[in-house]
């Protein structure tokens, strides 16, 4: 089956810092599948494959379309059981926390450090679009979003909470990674490849772990292209 994953490009189309097209590149990696990545950008929306529903990643299989990257998910481990990226309810259970403390923690808290930095990365076609939609969002101009105050200690201390189970496993799925590890290491791939260098300090065993991470799958986060 052809596999196709629509994934968000800023200017330089190698550059994709999407955490949620990411989540959807770590599973499918994690199933062993060749897919191939369609490039679109925030506002050009007659190119994606369904232009109404206007987000990514959306998954082609064939004929069948799958939108958002938890049901992109779901449906790698119905339909290619082998190597589940959930294998018991409690693993389930665990990536429903380490997704919620993403949206309740960590985006939160990195996303104003962001927000201007891929505003300048954008195609200028995109700049106006992401602006107003952000600015929307969010109830700020990109440029008070950007100078709140506080905000790297804020990620450094969210991220903080990783060290308890990263100081006693190797990943956050245990003894090899899990649903759990792509979630968070997604939304990690985001300052890492929206800005040229490191924006906060991770504590020494998430440090470790990302590093681990960065080198999975023949190190294809590792190789994933950073603004110089």
């Amino acid at each position: 089956m052809s596999l196709k994953l629509y994934d968000l490009a800023l200017a330089d189309r190698d550059i994709r810092p999407s955490p949620f097209c990411w989540i959807a590149k770590f599973t499918l990696l994690h199933k062993g599948l060749d897919f191939e990545t369609i490039p679109v950008g925030f506002s050009n929306k007659q190119d994606y494959p369904d232009p109404e529903y206007g987000r990514v990643p959306v998954l082609l299989a064939g004929d069948e379309m799958v939108k958002d990257s938890a049901a992109i998910a779901a449906w790698l481990d119905k339909t290619y059981p082998e190597k589940p990226l959930t294998g018991t309810p409690g693993e389930a259970a665990a990536a429903e926390f380490y997704k919620a403390w993403l949206f309740a923690s960590y985006f939160p808290a990195v996303m104003p450090m962001l927000v201007k930095r891929i505003h300048a990365l954008a195609k200028n076609e995109d700049k106006p679009y992401f602006r107003a939609s952000r600015e929307e969002r969010f109830g700020k101009t990109l440029e008070e979003l950007h100078a709140a105050k506080g905000q790297k200690e804020k990620v450094e201390k969210s991220v903080e909470m990783l060290s308890g189970p990263l100081s006693h496993y190797s990943y956050l799925g245990g003894e090899t990674p899990n649903l759990c590890d792509y979630l968070v290491m997604g939304a990690f791939m985001w300052p890492r490849l929206s800005t040229p260098e490191d924006i906060y300090k991770a504590p020494a065993p998430v440090a470790a772990w990302t590093e681990r991470m960065l080198d999975l799958f023949d190190g294809y986060a590792r190789k994933a292209k950073r603004p110089s």
